[in-house]
């Protein structure tokens, strides 16, 4: 079933709408927050959450984007369980040297904004540089499982990482966005 008929099922609040989400996107639903809560349990906790986020979202939502949306649900879902955890601490510990901290965000630029140019900044990059910072930082991979997907060493997949935050840094720095 494709996004359209999705949305179309849960505008008409079709019961038929919950299973068809589960069928089309429960596999990826499950890994987002499987990668970050680690946990089988958890993660389908935070799938159903997500599910009925999604039931009380539509209508009046209609994103455009499905697939990233429901993925951004599943993901806010994971992380907001996790928070506190070692995983998200030590996460959070790599990209905060290339990321400006939540007050200078406010005072110089809406997230929106900085959203985009990390965005532009991930888009200038090779694919598979993108990938890996992607999915070691929105999908929550382990370093050993981003180095597996890419065929990578995992001192290659460390390297390329660090070596992508300083660029980001500078990137954010010379767009004015993060200052020093």
């Amino acid at each position: 079933m494709n996004s359209e008929e999705l949305i179309g099922l849960l505008e008409g609040r079709s019961e038929q709408a919950l299973s068809e989400l589960d069928r089309t996107y429960g596999a990826y639903c499950r890994t987002i927050a499987r990668n970050i809560l680690r946990s089988d349990e958890d993660a389908e906790e935070c799938v159903s959450d997500a599910y009925l986020s999604v039931w009380n979202a539509i209508p009046p939502a209609k994103p455009t984007s499905f697939k990233a949306w429901l993925g951004t649900i599943v993901r806010n879902s994971a992380l907001r369980r996790r928070r506190s955890t070692a995983v998200a601490e030590a996460l959070c510990a790599e990209l905060s040297e290339s990321l400006p901290d939540a007050a200078s965000v406010s005072a110089n630029c809406e997230a929106k904004v900085l959203g985009e140019a990390i965005t532009a900044f991930l888009r200038r990059q090779s694919p598979q540089v993108r990938s890996a910072f992607l999915r070691r930082y929105w999908y929550c991979d382990t370093i050993e499982a981003v180095a597996l997907r890419l065929g990578w060493s995992v001192s290659k997949t460390k390297s390329t990482l660090f070596r992508t935050r300083k660029k980001l840094k500078d990137y954010l720095i010379k767009e004015e966005l993060w200052h020093e």
